[in-house]
């Protein structure tokens, strides 16, 4: 089992350091506006102050969205890069919120650079619906996250050995895309609190030089993953633990036994095709036997010779308790 955690505190020392200038930035509204001609983009501002821009053509350009701005960016089968070296292609601020798509599919976000910086880089609100992410710069990440990641769909992937897939430090929802482990490095890196109810995690055929699928690591044990759903296809060992760390597994798919991350009460088991599966442990305790009415024994009690009887009470005025028999049958 190959260890990342010495590779992931390096990228992060890296962003603290990085000299993220975006003199050439461009945003939703202001100065330096997205959307002028020729830069392959439309931008439209809906009446509820929704920003929308949409890809026309392949488009270079340092999108930085802005606290307090709702942006829904549209690749529509276009590729969308940085502009500047060393800069991300998208940084959305504290306070910002983007939601990516791609309504024709084969629309990118990538780097056209070598950088450190990372691809996509979430300080706010991210919805990802479509479009392939991906990184070339050693130590760097396709996604990295530190606000709220939900990722519904699209592909996370890396092109060149020592990047990473997605990087979380903040709160992230997988709920489905494809996450694709090309190369050494895990393809997902969790030091903060990720939750995947979906998804395929997976790797390139040929990849025999790769780390663990996923990585779950922090630097004071604060990272949590808890997986509900999802198919996991590694070369290897599906997660790499150091222990210090929560890692909770309660429903999946996984290509190697994950046994020692299995909530309470889940067993493992493997189908025709040699995958492993969760299931329910059986907990299942005998039925107890049926019990007598004591109530009605007490109440209609039998003589020996199988005769019901009625019991009343009668109070006397003395305070004394007269017992009365009646035959029933």
């Amino acid at each position: 089992m190959k260890k990342l955690g010495l590779f992931l505190g390096l990228f992060v020392c890296a962003l603290m350091i990085m000299p993220f200038t975006y003199v050439n930035a461009v945003y939703v509204d202001g100065e330096g506006t997205i959307g002028y001609e020729g830069s392959g983009v439309t931008s439209v501002k809906g009446e509820d102050g929704v920003y929308t821009l949409t890809l026309t053509a392949d488009a270079d350009e340092d999108l930085i969205i802005r606290n307090g701005e709702v942006v829904v960016l549209d690749l529509a089968g276009y590729n969308f890069t940085n502009y500047a070296a060393n800069n991300s292609a998208i940084l959305i601020e504290n306070g910002g919120s983007l939601t990516i798509k791609d309504s024709k599919g084969n629309g990118t976000i990538s780097r056209k650079d070598i950088s450190s910086a990372p691809t996509v880089n979430n300080q706010g609100i991210l919805t990802v619906e479509g479009g392939v992410i991906s990184a070339n710069g050693e130590k760097s990440a396709a996604l990295h996250n530190t606000g709220t990641l939900t990722f519904k769909g699209g592909k996370i992937t890396t092109e060149a050995d020592n990047v990473f897939g997605l990087v979380n430090e903040g709160v992230a929802l997988i709920e489905g895309g494809i996450f694709e482990q090309a190369h050494n490095f895990s393809v997902v890196n969790n030091a903060g609190k990720m939750t995947v109810n979906d998804g395929t995690f997976t790797i390139t055929d040929g990849n025999d030089k790769a780390y663990s699928l996923i990585t779950n690591q922090s630097t004071d044990g604060s990272a949590t993953l808890s997986v509900t759903g999802g198919t996991f296809e590694a070369n290897g060992s599906v997660f790499f633990n150091d222990g210090k760390d929560s890692v909770s597994v309660s429903g999946g798919t996984f290509s190697d036994d994950v046994t020692d991350y299995l909530a309470e009460g889940y067993e493992m088991t493997k189908d025709n095709d040699g995958n492993f599966v969760l299931t329910k442990e059986d907990v299942t305790t005998p039925a107890e036997e049926e019990k007598p009415d004591v109530k009605d024994e007490v109440e209609n009690p039998k003589t020996s010779d199988g005769i019901i009887l009625a019991v009343g009470t009668l109070t006397l005025s003395a305070g004394a308790i007269v017992i009365a028999k009646k035959k029933l049958a």
